[in-house]
């Protein structure tokens, strides 16, 4: 019993002692840097600002890799840089102009005060929903093609914006509507007037599109800064 009590106190004064010299060590390190920051502040700013660069990068090596791996295939990491150069030399003017015409259009949009409610959307998938033959349908139709609802909501939102920014020059007539029923009588035997209106509406639309888009690039301070 006076043994167990013996080395448990001398565990204890060696615990004591280590952190003792370790208070030490640090106080004595501390006092030092101190020294040699007030000799040369630069100096240690910089190694200061290069260490936290240091510790962040390697955090979000750690728990986000996608910033600099795109992938690995059997052992061979690509990085994001050469996933990026061959997106780019791929298909990446045609991206690129795709967010062009989405993002003017949404500027023209925000400038003119129209928007686009999330009822509307909600209308037009249940639409695209009767078209396609079911809800399921459509999931697996979205699926096959890459492309989830969300993607399909947010171009449909440019969709309708498009639409009512150029409300006015698709408009169709009743005039119209009957001068296309006489003149495709077998296309529009089974298209209900309704549907021959939106069949007008979005050729209309098709022609005036180009146009007015060409004009609203041509206006815009547009930047293009990959190769």
């Amino acid at each position: 019993m006076a043994t167990a009590k013996r080395t448990t106190a001398k565990k204890s004064a060696l615990k004591k002692e280590t952190t003792k010299k370790q208070t030490l060590f640090f106080s004595a390190w501390k006092k030092d840097f101190q020294d040699r920051w007030h000799k040369n502040p630069s100096r240690y700013t910089l190694g200061t600002v290069i260490l936290v660069v240091v510790v962040v990068t390697a955090a979000l090596f750690i728990f986000n890799k996608g910033i600099f791996l795109a992938g690995n295939i059997n052992g061979k990491l690509i990085t994001t840089p050469q996933f990026y150069s061959e997106l780019t030399k791929n298909s990446g003017q045609e991206v690129f102009d795709s967010l062009v015409r989405d993002t003017l259009i949404k500027q023209e949009a925000t400038k003119k005060g129209v928007s686009v409610s999330e009822k509307e959307v909600d209308k037009k998938v249940k639409e695209l929903e009767k078209q396609i033959g079911g809800k399921e349908l459509l999931k697996n139709t979205l699926a096959q093609n890459n492309t989830t609802l969300e993607e399909l909501k947010e171009q449909i939102v440019i969709q309708i914006l498009v639409e009512k920014l150029l409300e006015d020059k698709t408009k169709v007539t009743d005039e119209e509507v009957q001068q296309y029923i006489k003149d495709n009588q077998q296309t529009a035997a089974t298209l209900t007037k309704d549907q021959v209106k939106n069949t007008l509406k979005n050729q209309k639309l098709s022609g005036e599109f180009g146009v007015w888009f060409e004009e609203l690039k041509k206006k815009a301070n547009i930047q293009t800064y990959f190769k």
